[in-house]
This record gives C-alpha cells, structure tokens and sequence, in this order.
C-alpha cells in the first residue's frame, strides 16, 4: 500500500484520493433566490448531515476560478435561505448541466427548463419530481481552508418527501470521483 505525506505531496493527488475513496457523497442540487428575484439551482457533493436535533445539514461550497464566490453563497448570504434537494437517476444529466458557471442574472432554472413548485417557509421553490427537499434557514458559514471554502449550516425547517423514501433510497444518486456518478439500486439491511 502506498502513502502520502499530506505535507509533501501534490495537491491534485490529494485532491484525487479524497474525491475517490470518499464514496459516495450524497449530492445537495440547492435551490436560492437572489436579492432581485432570481432562482439559483447548482449540485455540490460536500454535504451531509450534522444532527437531527435540530435538524441541521453542512454544504461545503468553493469559490469560482477567479477567487469570487459562488451565486449559492452570495445568495444564502443575503437572504439566510435555501432548498436542498434530493437527486435521483430521472433528474442526473439535469443536474449536471446546472453545474455550469453562469452569470449571476441567469437562472439555471430557466435556462434548463426545470420546473419548480414553491416551499412552504423559505422562497426558495424546490424542483418539481425530487424525492424530498430540504428548507433550510442559515445557521452559520465558516471559512475553512486554505482556498478557502465556505461551509454552510442550515436548519431545517421544512421536509417535503414521497412515503417510498422512508422504507427505501433506491434511485438516490451520489458523487464518485471525477465525473462519476452512482445510483442506489442494492440496499442491504442488517438486523
């Protein structure tokens, strides 16, 4: 087995090894809305829970090639609300092309002719077909790293889910490394 001293080694062989080996990392497709009205839809695969009581959630969010941040963070900034949203295999190349790095005037939404339907305490909508959405209030954003990122904490204070989802995450996609991707389909339960 090989190692790497962390301190020595290359970045973009760390990175890879991480992006990897932790496997797989659910996906938060997250909806926002700007301070001017304009819905944001981006996939980060940072994410996780941190606890149930209450319900809080992590995202962990880079910043653009040019160092400024992304419209997810500036927006979560302003308005201290956001959507995530669950992905399945029906919406994977949807949410793939949401990944792509435009202008802050434009909607993913729009553009890629997602539909939404509204929330029920945040004004972020959530897409129309997931199987559960998440409404979150900001807790808390730390900068961490040398990059650095910007780790944001959401309560929960909305879940809108499909009964199916309670009994089974069939169909659920997570993020492997590079541009691959895995769909739940074989769940094992231990009793």
């Amino acid at each position: 087995m090989k190692v790497v001293d962390v301190s020595k080694g290359k970045q973009k062989e760390i990175s890879k090894l991480i992006f990897n080996t932790v496997v797989p990392r659910p996906i938060a497709w997250i909806t926002t809305v700007s301070a001017d009205g304009i819905v944001n839809l981006a996939p980060f695969s940072f994410y996780n829970a941190i606890t149930t009581k209450p319900p809080l959630l992590f995202v962990s969010i880079g910043k653009r090639k040019d160092g400024t941040e992304k419209d997810t963070v500036r927006n979560i900034k302003e308005t201290g609300e956001f959507v995530i949203n669950v992905v399945t295999e029906t919406f994977l190349e949807e949410m793939v092309k949401t990944g792509e790095d435009l202008s802050p005037e434009e909607s993913e939404v729009e553009k890629f002719n997602i539909e939404t339907v509204p929330s029920t305490k945040v004004k972020p909508p959530i897409v129309k077909g997931v199987p559960a959405a998440f409404e979150c209030t900001l807790k808390e954003i730390l900068e961490i790293g040398d990059t650095p990122m910007n780790v944001v904490i959401g309560e929960v204070v909305a879940i809108h889910y499909i009964e199916e989802i309670i009994n089974s995450s069939k169909g659920i996609v997570g993020r492997l490394g590079g541009k691959r991707y895995t769909v739940i389909s074989d769940e094992v339960e231990l009793r």
